[in-house]
């Protein structure tokens, strides 16, 4: 399945708003998004034709299976290129520094982050 970066940023922000909010919606994912809630509704039902969520009558969206499982692997690389970037000593700001990371963990091959390939040589 090919997905853009904007697509799992979507489902990372569901996923994590899905952590600490029992129901998420549109609203709620535009706030964190700081996008246009007619921009999450258009992304929503492009998601919704992938399998990776479901919206319910009432505005509610749950991730299915597979999208909580892209968002953990989504999220997972973001992290550890967050952590990674700052050796590179470049003068980012925090958001930059997110930004890029969201960047280069869409756009990576898959083989970048093959757990042989992100542990240090001894």
């Amino acid at each position: 399945m090919d997905l853009s970066g904007s697509h799992l940023k979507y489902l990372l922000t569901i996923y994590e708003l899905s952590k600490t909010t029992l129901d998420v919606g549109a609203a709620e994912v535009a706030r964190a998004m700081k996008v246009s809630k007619p921009s999450v509704t258009r992304m929503l039902g492009i998601l919704m034709e992938r399998g990776l969520l479901v919206r319910e009558r009432y505005g509610k969206i749950y991730l299915t299976d597979k999208g909580i499982l892209l968002a953990r692997d989504f999220g997972s690389r973001v992290a550890l290129l967050k952590a990674r970037i700052p050796a590179l000593g470049l003068p980012l700001t925090e958001e930059e520094l997110l930004e890029s990371a969201y960047l280069l963990a869409s756009e990576l091959p898959e083989h970048v982050f093959a757990p042989q390939r992100m542990c240090p040589q001894i």
